[in-house]
């Protein structure tokens, strides 16, 4: 998502191999509740809680260009672990950050990303395997307004749950 979080980047710079300081996490921003490891990380939820946050990201495809002023960034994720986003840069290649870590244009195989739907996303992180195996989508991400996005994400209040709730009705009836 191109962001660069001072606060982020002081924890790291010790040792950016093996940081552990929380990164920004889709959804938290619009009040979805925190990540947990005893639930798959869908597409469809990932993309909810994105665009939850930032209304102005639009969804696009491979072939399309995005408007001026904003970026292609395509999303992956490994169901049982993690999301991973990839960005296309000015000369048509994609690149990524792991975590902490450098950015690259290159997959797990070391070979340059031309398109993430062919790359080799799958990592050994050292603690785990990484396998971004499914893909999600391509969208263009504004640059020139702020992005919404909070590290971490606190477990959502019944109060939160429900103010959800009766919004999502409220959707659904208008629509009807």
């Amino acid at each position: 998502m191109n962001i660069n979080d001072p606060k982020q980047v002081e924890q790291c710079l010790d040792d950016s191999q093996n940081c552990e300081a929380p990164f920004h996490q889709p959804g938290s921003s619009s009040g979805y509740e925190q990540f947990s490891s005893k639930k798959l990380k869908t597409c469809p939820n990932m993309v909810a809680r994105i665009l939850g946050d930032n209304p102005d990201i639009r969804m696009t495809t491979f072939e399309s260009r995005c408007p001026a002023n904003s970026s292609k960034i395509a999303l992956v994720v490994d169901p049982n672990e993690d999301y991973h986003f990839l960005r296309q840069d000015s000369n048509m290649l994609w690149s990524h950050k792991a975590g902490a870590r450098p950015v690259t244009n290159v997959d797990g195989a070391k070979h340059v990303i031309w398109d993430p739907q062919l790359a080799h996303l799958k990592y050994d992180t050292g603690n785990s395997i990484l396998n971004y195996s499914v893909f999600c989508s391509y969208m263009c991400v504004p640059r020139t307004k702020k992005l919404f996005l909070h590290t971490g994400g606190a477990p959502i209040s019944s109060r939160a749950r429900l103010s959800r709730k009766r919004r999502s009705r409220a959707r659904s009836s208008d629509r009807k």
